[in-house]
């Protein structure tokens, strides 16, 4: 895969979140949200380098998770020796499709997971406002679910290339 002018996200960390300093966490999680549109941009200028679609809007058309993750699974097993690219790629990919629920589920929000601290998704951007669920603290770690993912894709694992498309459904069955 080309990544020539394609710019990862500035993380800012050097392990992991759940390790951070709550400050630290705080940060990464404004400057992450701050940079969605950006994020945005690099996805669909990555996507159209490729094959994708060159129209501006191609990441909003009703069968995007379809054809991205058609398209990320023949694409990412060329970075399978990139750990650092496949996790850009999948920060992308989770602001893209959490935002994109959250379109359809305007009750849904980002939110940085503070508590409990056991949890996978603690000091991670998780969705939150879920109605359909009786668990008051349940949430989605969309990026957690994208990335499991990709790593099967990444390593020529089967990987069905419906799976964005059925996360998004599964969250907003939820939602």
């Amino acid at each position: 895969m080309d990544l020539s002018g394609y710019q990862p996200f500035a993380a800012g960390l050097t392990g992991p979140l759940r390790e951070a300093p709550r400050a630290l966490a705080q940060d990464h999680f404004d400057r992450l949200l701050a940079a969605r549109p950006e994020r945005r941009r690099q996805l669909a200028a990555l996507w159209h380098r490729h094959g994708g679609p060159a129209e501006p809007d191609a990441l909003d058309a009703d069968d995007a998770p379809t054809r991205l993750g058609a398209w990320l699974t023949t694409a990412l097993p060329a970075l399978v020796t990139d750990d650092l690219a496949q996790a850009a790629i999948v920060v992308d990919l989770a602001l893209w499709l959490g935002d994109r629920i959250i379109a359809r589920a305007p009750q849904l929000a980002w939110h940085l997971l503070v508590e409990p601290k056991k949890a996978t998704g603690y000091q991670r951007p998780v969705l939150v406002g879920f109605t359909r669920v009786t668990t008051p603290r349940y949430y989605v770690d969309v990026a957690h679910l994208v990335a499991s993912w990709a790593r099967l894709a990444a390593r020529g694992r089967p990987a069905k290339a419906d799976f964005l498309q059925t996360i998004e459904a599964v969250t907003l069955a939820d939602a």
